[in-house]
């Protein structure tokens, strides 16, 4: 039996062998959409946009009990009530700083302890080489 001659694209007329939607054809058509649903949601804001109001007329109206219930910072209570709270948090955040002072000092000893050990070695091996 002689099987005919296959053709560079044989496996496109096979069943199952060729994909005809890569991910790239997916993604146009994804892109093609999202443009769509753009176009159409644009055209859908524009009449509203000419029913808004202009020349600021937005910012006067407005919920009248919106503005009146905005947070505001409340004033912080003065003079021995305050006290104790503030030397706390001073007392606090000092202790913070001293800790990573201490910290800081620890690693510097250490690095220059790691340091005149390297250089005591490295003075020991120029000596044994001179001799």
């Amino acid at each position: 039996m002689a099987e005919p001659e296959r053709t560079t694209s044989f496996a496109k007329s096979v069943e199952g062998l060729h994909q005809e939607e890569s991910a790239l054809d997916r993604a146009r058509a994804l892109r093609d959409q999202f443009a769509h649903a753009q176009e159409q949601n644009n055209e859908k804001q524009k009449p509203r946009e000419a029913e808004r109001p202009q020349d600021g007329e937005t910012e006067k109206s407005g919920s009248q009990m919106i503005k009146e219930d905005a947070p505001v910072l409340r004033p912080t209570p003065s003079g021995p009530m305050r006290q104790m709270p503030d030397r706390y948090a001073a007392a606090t955040k000092l202790g913070k700083e001293h800790d990573s002072a201490d910290a800081r000092l620890e690693a510097a000893k250490k690095v220059q302890e790691a340091f005149k050990a390297r250089q005591g070695k490295s003075h020991d091996h120029e000596r044994d080489h001179e001799r």
